[in-house]
């Protein structure tokens, strides 16, 4: 059985030219996320989403590892946590691993806002997506591919 690495071909002008539109789009999505953040029904700084999608996605947390996960010390984690906490969207539930540590859950307003948020960007998409002249089909089926491509890139 051959374990070796699958070697991509070389570029095309055509990868070149969905290489840059996939770019353009990856902006335009980041922008989707933007907008969708900022009309969350709580105020809400981007670090504090992505802790919130960090710990939906992923479980419980130590302040440590979502640290470590968004690049940052231990102090800025604690602070976006504390104000989380003070929103009422995560809290702090003993680790039943180490009793002198501390987890950080969702709150069901944590799940509601993420669930605003997602229902946001989703309308967003929607909209995108039915402007598409060619429709839907084809491209559901290419970003289907594109998205396992980009998961097989990142592991």
């Amino acid at each position: 059985m051959n374990h070796e690495p699958e070697i991509p071909r070389r570029p095309t002008d055509a990868d070149l030219r969905a290489a840059r539109a996939l770019l353009e789009l990856s902006r335009a999505l980041v922008g989707v996320t933007l907008r969708a953040v900022a009309a969350a029904p709580v105020a809400l700084t981007v670090p504090q989403h992505r802790v919130l999608v960090m710990i939906a996605a992923d479980g419980p947390r130590r302040v440590g590892t979502l640290a470590d996960d968004l690049g940052v010390n231990q102090s800025n984690a604690s602070r976006i946590v504390d104000r989380l906490v003070g929103q009422g969207l995560v809290h702090r539930i003993p680790d039943s691993a180490d009793g002198r540590a501390w987890l950080v859950d969702l709150t069901p307003d944590g799940h509601s806002l993420l669930r605003a948020v997602q229902d946001h960007r989703l309308a967003a998409l929607l909209d995108v997506v039915t402007r598409v002249p060619a429709g839907a089909e084809g491209l559901a089926g290419a970003l289907e591919q594109l998205s396992a491509a980009a998961e097989e890139e990142s592991s």
